[in-house]
C-alpha cells in the first residue's frame, strides 16, 4: 500500500489546477443570469412538477389527465415520488434526504481517501462538485439512485455479487439506464447467476411497481410505457438551448448541429443507435474481460451518456469511479498508464462548472463538450488494462 510520500507530486498539482479552474468558473458564473446557469423553471422544479399528478395516483387518470405535467419515468420511480408527496412538505423532505446523503457521501469519500493515504485530494475534489449542486438545485430523484448505485458498487467490490446485482436490478426499474451495470457480471461464468438475478430483479421490481400503481396492471403498464416513450421521442425529435448547455449524452453533438441549423436531430437517430450498438460490442468483446477499474468506469460512463438525454445531474454517478481512479493513479508503484491519467483528467473536466463559460459565449456548447469527453473516457477504458498493482486491483 502506498504511503503519503509516494503520492506523485504531479497528481497533486493536477488536481489543484482543476480546483483553480473550478473556482474561476464559479466566479464567472456569478456574472451570468440564473436561468443561464440553471435550466429555466423554479428552483427544485423536479420535485414540485408532479405534486398535482400524484393526487391521481392509483387511478387511470394518473396517466390520462392533462391538468398536470405527464409522468415521464418508469414505474419504479413512482413509489419514490409518492413517498416524498406523502410527507407534509415534499420539498423539505427532499432537502433533508439530499443533505443527509451528501454528508454521508463526503464522509465516505474522506475515509476512503485517508485509507489510501490520499486525503489531501479531498478538498480539490470538492471544487469539482457542480453535478451534485445541479442535482439538488433541480431536486431530481437521481439523488436516491446515486445512493443505491454507490451501495451496489460497494457490494460488488466486496465480492457480494448477488446482492449487488439485485440492487442494480431494482435501480433499473426506477430509471432504465442503470441496467448497464449488470455488465460487471459478464467477466466470468460464475458471475452469470448474479447477472440473471439482476435481470429478474429488474423485471420483478418493475412488475411490482406497475401492479402497485393500478388501477389494473394493463392500464398502468400501458401508461408508464407511453410516458417514457413520449419522453424519449421528444428529446430525439426536438432540441432546445437548455440541452445544448446541460445535456452530455452521446446524441448531444447531433442535437447541437440541429439546434445551430434550426432543424430536427431525428434524422440522425439511427446513427446514434449504431454508436450505442458499437459500444455494446466493445463491452462484450473487450472491456468485460478487463480489470475492475476499467469495467466500472466504462459501464458507469456509458450509463450516464448513452440515454438520448442525460442532464448534468446524472454525472454524480461518476463520483465513485473518479475516487477509485484517483486512488489507483496515486497508488501505482511505477509510472501509471497514460490512458488512466487522461481518463482522470477528462473526469475532472466534466465535473467542472462549465456553464460559467456562458459568460464568455452564451451559445457555447458545453453539453457536447462533455459528451465528447465522456466518449474519450469510454475509449480510454477499452484501450489498456490498468494493472493490478494499483489500489483498484481486480479482486472480484
Amino acid at each position: 500500500m502506498p504511503t503519503k510520500t509516494t503520492t506523485p507530486r504531479w497528481l497533486t498539482i493536477l488536481l489543484w489546477s482543476f480546483a483553480a479552474a473550478a473556482i474561476l468558473l464559479w466566479l464567472l458564473s456569478l456574472t451570468v443570469s440564473r436561468p443561464t446557469l440553471f435550466p429555466a423553471g423554479p428552483t427544485y422544479e423536479d420535485i414540485i412538477v408532479y405534486k398535482g399528478r400524484f393526487t391521481l395516483y392509483h387511478t387511470a387518470k394518473f396517466f390520462t389527465s392533462r391538468a398536470y405535467s405527464a409522468f415521464a419515468y418508469p414505474a419504479g420511480s413512482a413509489p419514490i415520488y409518492e413517498a416524498f408527496y406523502s410527507t407534509s412538505s415534499p420539498l423539505n423532505t427532499y432537502i433533508y434526504v439530499s443533505y443527509g446523503a451528501i454528508l454521508a457521501g463526503l464522509f465516505a469519500a474522506l475515509a476512503f481517501l485517508r485509507k489510501q493515504n490520499a486525503a489531501s485530494f479531498f478538498f480539490p475534489l470538492l471544487f469539482l462538485s457542480f453535478p451534485m449542486i445541479f442535482l439538488v438545485q433541480r431536486a431530481n430523484i437521481e439523488i436516491v439512485l446515486w445512493v443505491l448505485v454507490a451501495v451496489g458498487l460497494v457490494l460488488y467490490r466486496r465480492g457480494w455479487a448477488i446482492p449487488a446485482a439485485m440492487v442494480f436490478g431494482i435501480v433499473a426499474a426506477t430509471k432504465l439506464y442503470p441496467i448497464l451495470l449488470l455488465g460487471l457480471f459478464l467477466k466470468r461464468k460464475r458471475d452469470l447467476p448474479a447477472f440473471v438475478i439482476g435481470i429478474l430483479s429488474a423485471m420483478v421490481a418493475m412488475a411490482a411497481a406497475i401492479a402497485y400503481t393500478g388501477p389494473t396492471f394493463l392500464i398502468a403498464a400501458k401508461g408508464f410505457f407511453t410516458g417514457v416513450n413520449r419522453f424519449q421521442d421528444h428529446y430525439v425529435d426536438v432540441v432546445s438551448k437548455v440541452e445544448v448547455m446541460f445535456d452530455h449524452c452521446l446524441f448531444s453533438p447531433f442535437k447541437y448541429y440541429a439546434y445551430s441549423h434550426h432543424i430536427s436531430p431525428a434524422p440522425w437517430k439511427s446513427l446514434y443507435f449504431l454508436i450505442a450498438a458499437a459500444l455494446a460490442l466493445v463491452l462484450f468483446l473487450r472491456v468485460r474481460t478487463m480489470p475492475f477499474l476499467n469495467r466500472v468506469l466504462f459501464l458507469v460512463t456509458a450509463m450516464v451518456c448513452l440515454p438520448p438525454v442525460s442532464f448534468t445531474y446524472t454525472l454524480v454517478h461518476l463520483y465513485v469511479p473518479l475516487l477509485l481512479l484517483l486512488a489507483a493513479v496515486a497508488g501505482f508503484r511505477s509510472n501509471p498508464p497514460v490512458t488512466a491519467i487522461f481518463a482522470l483528467m477528462l473526469l475532472c473536466f466534466v465535473m467542472l462548472p462549465l456553464m460559467g463559460l456562458s459568460a464568455l459565449s452564451p451559445t457555447l456548447p458545453t453539453g457536447p463538450m462533455q459528451s465528447t469527453a465522456l466518449l474519450c473516457v469510454l475509449l480510454l477504458c477499452a484501450m489498456q488494462p490498468w494493472p493490478e498493482a494499483s489500489i483498484a486491483a481486480d479482486t472480484v
